[in-house]
């Protein structure tokens, strides 16, 4: 299940917060959501949650955006995706989508 933490309309660049949930964890996920990423030229991040989801900060154009959001949501062959929350927030420059080995708590609220 996909759910947005607010009703907004996406501007034509936006930047989002993502939280993924379900079997991500050495799964080879993030490697995944980096090189559906860097295809579909999106920016930010991807690290692990302390609870072992997934958080990514993801800047890109809303076509771009758009098949991100629907290819990660189909997972990797390894992995097994339960739910995902998305969030937007102010925009913020990023210069490549990079996997960070640290644990990144963003915050969905």
């Amino acid at each position: 299940m996909i759910s947005f933490a607010s009703g907004r309309r996406f501007a034509s660049m936006f930047n989002l917060i993502i939280n993924i949930r379900g079997k991500v964890y050495k799964t080879g996920y993030r490697y995944f959501l980096k090189q559906k990423a860097s295809q579909l030229k999106i920016r930010g991040f991807v690290s692990y949650n302390e609870d072992g989801s997934v958080n990514v900060m993801a800047t890109g154009g809303k076509p771009e955006m758009d098949e991100f959001i629907r290819q990660f949501s189909n997972g990797n062959k390894d992995s097994l995706i339960e739910d995902v929350k998305i969030k937007q927030i102010p925009l913020q420059k990023y210069t490549s989508f990079e996997v960070l080995d640290n644990v990144q708590n963003l915050s969905m609220k």
